[in-house]
């Protein structure tokens, strides 16, 4: 038998095989219509339809979710914050204890880091500048610190500077003056700013 004959054999028996699967729709004369019926609609009763949430809540312990709600406060609280800060940031708002240069008790008694200025001042300063700044042979440090930067006051210290009745020395090479210029200017803030008056410091 060729294979000609065996493809035409196999393609008729397939032809039939479908031709049979058909035949009982063929068949009948049933146009798929059955009459009208009366469908009754289904009586809708009021359910309370609980979201995911709300589902959780009723299956977790009372522990679980007072510790997850602290937990989204927290979350919530520390983004707050952030935004906050980014906008005080943004305005030129500093943070009140990173502003705060020096601290005075009592009209005269210095934080630990503005009285070590105080120190520093008396022993490589106030020869020129005064007892309190408030000036000699070299200019009222109180006054200057009015118009001048920190930047400007640590070039200053650092370099030296020319006036009109004589010149200040550069510091650069004292060891102590340099490490110390923070303090130093701490101290003479808070002269400048009024805080302590023309008294000998002391020690909070």
């Amino acid at each position: 038998m060729s294979k000609k004959v065996i493809n035409v054999l196999v393609h008729t028996v397939l032809m039939v095989a479908i031709f049979m699967l058909f035949l009982p729709f063929l068949k009948s004369s049933d146009d798929g219509y059955n009459g009208a019926k009366v469908v009754e609609q289904p009586k809708v009763t009021e359910s309370k339809v609980e979201t995911p949430v709300e589902t959780a809540v009723e299956q977790a312990p009372v522990e679980v979710v007072v510790e997850q709600a602290e937990q989204v406060v927290e979350e919530v609280t520390s983004t707050v914050t952030d935004v906050i800060a980014d906008v005080e940031v943004a305005v030129g708002v500093e943070d009140e204890n990173e502003s705060a240069l020096y601290s005075v008790v009592d009209g005269n008694k210095l934080d630990e880091h503005s009285y070590a200025g105080f120190k520093l001042y008396r022993n490589w300063c106030a020869r020129c500048h005064g007892t309190y700044g408030q000036g000699m042979v070299g200019p009222n440090l109180a006054d200057s610190l009015k118009v001048i930067t920190e930047k400007e006051f640590f070039h200053t210290v650092e370099n030296g500077k020319a006036g009109s009745i004589g010149s200040m020395p550069s510091w650069k090479a004292n060891v102590k003056v340099m490490e110390g210029r923070d303090q130093l200017y701490a101290y003479l803030m808070a002269r400048s700013d009024g805080a302590i008056g023309e008294v000998k410091p002391k020690k909070q």
